[in-house]
């Protein structure tokens, strides 16, 4: 009788491990916020339930784009194998990955409509991005906003999947992924899925419409203290002329080559900037006689060296008062927002390797990976802040944290260090004990081995005070 105890009790012990102990915790944070349910009042694709409803589905697989699941078939050997993840979020278990593909399949263009309103509705309850700007509106401060494109390859076969821009690859098919990010929040203020053969150029106006919508940017006063950061791409005539028209501060490269290497011609004197990519040795200067907008602007000439000859480029702005090394800096800045943010997406979010043949199926996954995105963004702002304000004094928190050093300050420089893959892998993929009572986790006990879980550990205990989860590190 003792033995068979013995064995029952390891049992249950073995059930509570997780090995997203970690993300098990967040669960009530995400719960009270209302994330989910939203897309489960908004979202109704017509599939019929069994065991479990479309919106269901949904959720499960933002759950495992959160949980590092690169691809669908991910879901059944991460996500559907740990109870304890699946019960923190309300289900006894999970959905096979076949099932989710089914639904994924089912998606019409009404459902990506119907999931485009629902993010909306994330999006004005948890945003970090409308409050900055409303303060820049106060302040009269200008803010910066990143619009880009990036190839997606996919199936040749795949619906809307044709030869096109695809940097350092040839012969490619796939779809244009555009994106605006908001570089100081790096949030994820819209995406759009085009043909694989889309410029930049023409899918600037629908993009600058829809990011107007999440926005609510309804008159000039608003669009005039935002500043339109692009590349080339965008940079014709139409989209400089609409930009300005529509009372958008701009910087922008100009489209046309050879009308840049027309305009370099009447710089007056090349002063040395900062090298560009590769260490490439740059020049700049200001053109004289610029080209006409409509509206007065300062234009920028950069002459990179390249091959015994110069490779020439023109940057667009409505500063007219900062000087030529400012302009650079700012425009350079551009690789760091959405080029990284792309690339982050695809390391940690595995935002490339999911691939659907239905255009709208690839659409749906599209949105619930920026849903992923922004969730992430949104909770590392919730653990930096819960560490800011949280209401233990120092004393106290030394006491109680003594065997958590260092304090809150290294631990919100560290989660603010934290890139997509990183926050992914360090702060949701930690092994531990689980104990959840009728739906609701109660402790988490973290393994102690991983790398600055002490850090992370005080993040969590600030976060989750309010919730009354008990957090601490396992005994090994």
């Amino acid at each position: 009788m003792a033995k068979n105890k013995k064995q029952k009790n390891r049992k249950k012990k073995t059930n509570k491990n997780s090995a997203y102990a970690s993300l098990c915790a967040i669960a009530p944070v995400i719960k009270d916020k209302n994330v989910f349910d939203v897309i489960e009042q908004k979202v109704e694709i017509h599939q019929k339930k069994v065991e479990y409803s479309p919106t269901d589905k949904l959720v499960l697989m933002t759950l495992g784009i959160m949980s590092g699941c690169d691809v669908v078939f991910d879901i059944n050997r991460k996500l559907r194998v740990d109870r304890p993840l699946l019960r923190a979020f309300g289900y006894s278990k999970c959905a096979d990955q076949s099932v989710i593909q089914d639904t994924l399949n089912a998606v019409t263009e009404e459902n990506v409509m119907q999931m485009e309103s629902a993010l909306k509705a994330i999006w004005d309850e948890n945003n970090l991005t409308v409050p900055i700007l409303q303060n820049a509106r106060i302040e009269g401060r200008i803010e910066t906003i990143d619009i880009d494109l990036s190839g997606m390859p996919s199936s040749k076969k795949s619906e809307c999947s044709t030869k096109g821009y695809f940097p350092e690859e040839k012969n490619i098919y796939g779809r244009q992924l555009a994106r605006i990010v908001f570089p100081k929040t790096q949030e994820i203020i819209s995406e759009s899925l085009y043909p694989g053969n889309k410029p930049s150029c023409k899918a600037f106006k629908p993009m600058i419409e829809k990011m107007e919508r999440i926005l609510n940017l309804t008159d000039k006063s608003q669009r005039g203290l935002i500043r339109l950061r692009l590349d080339a791409g965008f940079g014709t005539d139409e989209n400089v002329n609409y930009a300005l028209w529509k009372g958008y501060q701009l910087l922008t490269k100009m489209y046309s080559a050879k009308r840049a290497k027309s305009l370099s011609k009447s710089v007056t004197e090349w002063v040395d900037i900062s090298p560009g990519s590769g260490g490439k040795i740059r020049q700049a200067g200001w053109v004289t006689k610029p080209h006409r907008y409509c509206k007065k602007t300062k234009q920028l000439a950069i002459r990179t060296h390249k091959d015994k000859q110069y490779q020439y480029s023109v940057i667009v702005t409505t500063d007219m008062d900062s000087d030529i090394q400012t302009i650079i800096d700012d425009y350079d800045g551009r690789s760091g927002v959405p080029e990284s943010s792309f690339c982050q997406d695809n390391q940690g979010l595995g935002n490339r390797k999911r691939r659907k043949r239905g255009f709208d199926s690839q659409r749906m996954l599209m949105l619930l990976t920026q849903l992923a995105h922004n969730l992430i963004r949104w909770i590392q702002n919730w653990m930096t802040s819960a560490l800011e304000q949280s209401e233990v004094d120092k004393s106290e928190a030394e006491e109680e944290l003594s065997s958590c050093k260092p304090h809150s300050e290294k631990a919100i420089k560290t989660l603010n260090e934290f890139g997509m893959k990183r926050f992914v892998r360090q702060v949701f993929c930690l092994t531990g004990k689980v104990k959840i009572k009728e739906g609701k986790v109660l402790s988490i006990a973290i393994n102690p081995l991983y790398p600055l879980v002490s850090r992370i550990i005080i993040a969590f205990k600030a976060l989750l005070k309010p919730y009354g989860i008990s957090v601490s590190l396992d005994e090994i």
